[in-house]
This record gives structure tokens, C-alpha cells and sequence, in this order.
């Protein structure tokens, strides 16, 4: 069908901001491990996000930025609860303002499964399953209309860490590299309030990918990136502080 120039550049003013807070947020302890860690976790999150999303009558690739803070605490041994906020903007094309906005997010992940590799030495470390659930509220203006969506997510993804040379601390075992992989799925619901009125969209893709890396400077910080892949591809960038 046929798009007006004013309907295209409404689509592509709306925008999706894939939260990724899966490794550094997730309890360092599994399940099947008694001691308490009572781990805090903070940081700062920064995403480079691109989506493909559907609209009533046209397909549209989504484009936003976000910065937010993020604070985790371990509930349970093996269960992390966290959160962020901090302001998701829209990137805008040539001649279109933009404003940012609340995002806000709750989740919840936990580290229920792991099995140490000890041989051949080169490879010795260990491996995850780290589960992960999250919901994102995310708002945006322009000189055209304001946008506004929520995501549901969940992951499971699976790792492989790296010991640290020394690796005994007083909070247990230290990382000093980890790996990660796994599906997810992402449900997108949001409008873009217009002088047309209301524009509806949704995802295009629900089953998607993600992947990344963390490395840890020390016990205590870490510097992540993670790729997540819905036909497009967005790109996080993340600091923590393990407490």
C-alpha cells in the first residue's frame, strides 16, 4: 500500500527500547547453593535500539535511544530482583524535534542451573542457565506526536564464565569473563499520539536472539555488551557495581 509522506514519518518516530539487564543482574549464587549473598548491584545502562514493527496498514524499522540507572538486589540466594529508570528518546529524522521521556522497568532473573568444566585446563570454567523476565514502560515526544509502548520480555540464556586467576573472594567465586546466548521473546504493545489521532503498533517479530559479554575489571565491576537480534539488530552497552 501506498504511505503518505506524513504517515512515514510518524512510523518511524516511534521506537522500542530492548532493556538488557540479563548477566550483571542476575544473582551470582544457583539455587542449589545454601549461603546468602545479599548482593546489591548498580550501574548505568546505555542501548542503541532498532526494531522492526508493524502498524494497522505498514511495516516500519523503529529507532531510539536510552540511558537509564539500574539497581538489583538479590531476594533469594539464587533470585534477583531489579530495576531502571532514566529517559528513552526517539531518533528523529532530518527536521523532526524529539524530547525524551520516562522509561521505567521491573524483572526478575534467576540462576538456576550450573556445571563446572575442569578439563582440558584451557577450557576450564563453567556453565549457566539464567532465566530472566522483564516488563518496560518507555515514552518519547516529537514535534509530530508522542509515543508511548510497553515490552514484555523473557530469555533464557545460557553462559560460560571464566575464572578469575584467583578466583576466591569473600563473596564466593569471581568471574573474570562471561559468555552468553540464548532465545527470547519480546511482546511489544504502543501508540503514536498524532494530530491524525492514534497510530497503533505492535512487534513484528516475537521469537528473537541474544548474545554478549561481560568482563570483569574487578570483583566488583563489570563492563557488559549484549546484541539482540529481532530482524533487527540493537546494540547495549552496560557498567555495573557488585556490592
Amino acid at each position: 500500500m501506498r504511505i503518505t509522506t506524513l504517515s512515514l514519518i510518524i512510523a518511524l518516530q516511534a521506537s522500542f527500547v530492548f532493556a538488557a539487564s540479563f548477566p550483571t543482574s542476575i544473582s551470582r549464587t544457583p539455587l542449589n547453593i545454601d549461603n546468602v549473598s545479599d548482593r546489591v548491584t548498580v550501574g548505568v545502562t546505555f542501548e542503541d535500539i532498532k526494531r522492526d514493527v508493524e502498524f494497522d496498514d505498514f511495516d516500519a524499522v523503529l529507532d531510539a535511544e536510552a540511558l537509564s540507572l539500574y539497581v538489583g538486589y538479590d531476594i533469594l540466594p539464587w533470585v534477583t530482583i531489579f530495576g531502571t529508570v532514566g529517559g528513552s528518546e526517539i531518533d528523529g529524522e532530518p527536521g523532526i524535534d524529539t524530547d525524551s521521556k520516562l522509561k521505567v522497568s521491573a524483572g526478575v532473573s534467576a540462576y538456576v542451573w550450573e556445571a563446572d568444566i575442569l578439563a582440558p585446563i584451557f577450557m576450564a570454567g563453567r556453565l549457566t542457565l539464567k532465566p530472566t523476565a522483564e516488563i518496560s514502560r518507555y515514552e518519547s515526544d516529537t514535534d509530530v506526536g508522542d509515543t508511548e509502548w510497553i515490552e514484555v520480555m523473557a530469555a533464557l540464556p545460557f553462559g560460560y564464565e571464566r575464572f578469575d586467576r584467583y578466583p576466591e573472594s569473600p563473596k564466593g567465586i569471581a568471574t573474570s569473563l562471561a559468555l552468553y546466548a540464548g532465545p527470547a521473546i519480546s511482546y511489544i504493545d504502543g501508540s503514536v499520539d498524532t494530530i491524525l489521532g492514534d497510530e497503533d503498533f505492535e512487534h513484528d517479530e516475537l521469537l528473537g536472539l541474544i548474545a554478549g559479554v561481560d568482563i570483569f575489571l574487578s570483583a566488583g565491576v563489570s563492563l557488559g555488551a549484549e546484541f539482540s537480534v529481532f530482524d533487527e539488530t540493537s546494540v547495549t552497552a552496560s557498567l555495573r557495581f557488585h556490592l
